[in-house]
């Protein structure tokens, strides 16, 4: 039994648009499957954990029809880990997509799907606010400027209207601009490998696990699926006028030579401000002033 998780309004529709064209398939017909539509925030977790506590229909694979937001929820309330996991991408970034590489034919995953002729180990990250439980990203957490910007323009209209052109990704060097001129670098203790250090002028920290975020942006162009360590991109003591050059490369990875760019390494990283600052985890925000990141021991199969 497969089960397709759909977000029908992911990408401005473009999450219905995909699983009507799969339904008519006649793999997809052949198939042994069921299907729930999200219709809340919050669903696709609820729909996940039902599914994966006991396990009781034989699950051969979740299959996830949305944006990263969606697949964030999904990674974040699975009983059983066990369980492969698909994923076919109808968001607005689909960054997910982009580090796995997925082909961009959603016939084409569904075949690689039951065939099951691709399969790769994926390590989650794990992340606790404030000493709260610890949840699950699939991408990647950032702090400070790159999540301002990520708050802003999820609240903005021209979003929604670029997403109807797949332009979604333009959405987010609006928002840069917006956040330029009012952004205030932080203070931070960060510690890193027992190691800690103070940075009085910082910009932001993003922890992810692979290259992309933000609708295509490699962040962290060395960045690389693997277990027990993920990358660290830390940028302080920089202008604002040059900050704003160092964002027109992001997208080539250019960025990492600045000189107030620096590229660790680490398998948990805690993070302390004096006060609240932005935060997104795979895209959503919201405000903290202590997080403790670590890597998820255990890899989840993704299949297609």
């Amino acid at each position: 039994m497969y089960l397709f998780i759909v977000n029908q309004v992911a990408g401005n529709g473009r999450g219905k648009r995909i699983f009507n064209k799969i339904r008519k398939s006649t793999r997809y017909q052949q198939l042994e499957s069921t299907y729930v539509f999200t219709d809340y925030e919050g669903h696709a977790e609820e729909i996940a954990r039902e599914a994966t506590k006991n396990n009781l229909v034989n699950l051969k694979a979740i299959v996830v029809i949305g944006g990263d937001g969606t697949l964030h929820e999904v990674m974040n309330r699975m009983e059983d880990i066990s369980i492969p996991l698909a994923f076919i991408p109808g968001g607005s970034g689909n960054d997910f997509a982009r580090g796995m590489n997925l082909p961009n034919n959603p016939l084409e995953i569904l075949k690689h799907i039951i065939e099951a002729d691709i399969q790769q180990s994926y390590w989650l990250g794990n992340f606790s606010l404030e000493d709260a439980e610890s949840k699950r990203f699939v991408n990647s957490i950032g702090f400070g400027f790159d999540a301002e910007i990520a708050n802003i323009a999820n609240q903005s209209w021209y979003k929604k209207v670029l997403n109807l052109f797949r332009l979604g990704s333009f959405s987010y060097a609006i928002a840069l601009i917006h956040v330029l001129f009012q952004f205030r670098p932080f203070k931070v203790e960060i510690e890193m490998n027992n190691r800690k250090r103070v940075i009085e002028q910082c910009w932001m920290i993003t922890i992810a696990n692979h290259m992309y975020y933000g609708g295509g942006m490699k962040i962290i162009p060395n960045a690389k699926i693997q277990p027990t360590t993920f990358p660290v991109l830390l940028i302080h003591r920089i202008s604002k006028w040059k900050i704003l050059g160092m964002f027109i490369t992001v997208f080539t990875g250019k960025h990492v030579n600045f000189k107030e760019v620096e590229l660790l390494e680490a398998s948990k990283v805690s993070i302390l401000t004096e006060e609240n600052i932005h935060y997104q985890v795979d895209g959503q925000t919201n405000r903290c002033s202590r997080c403790t990141v670590s890597k998820e021991s255990t890899s989840i199969q993704i299949i297609g």
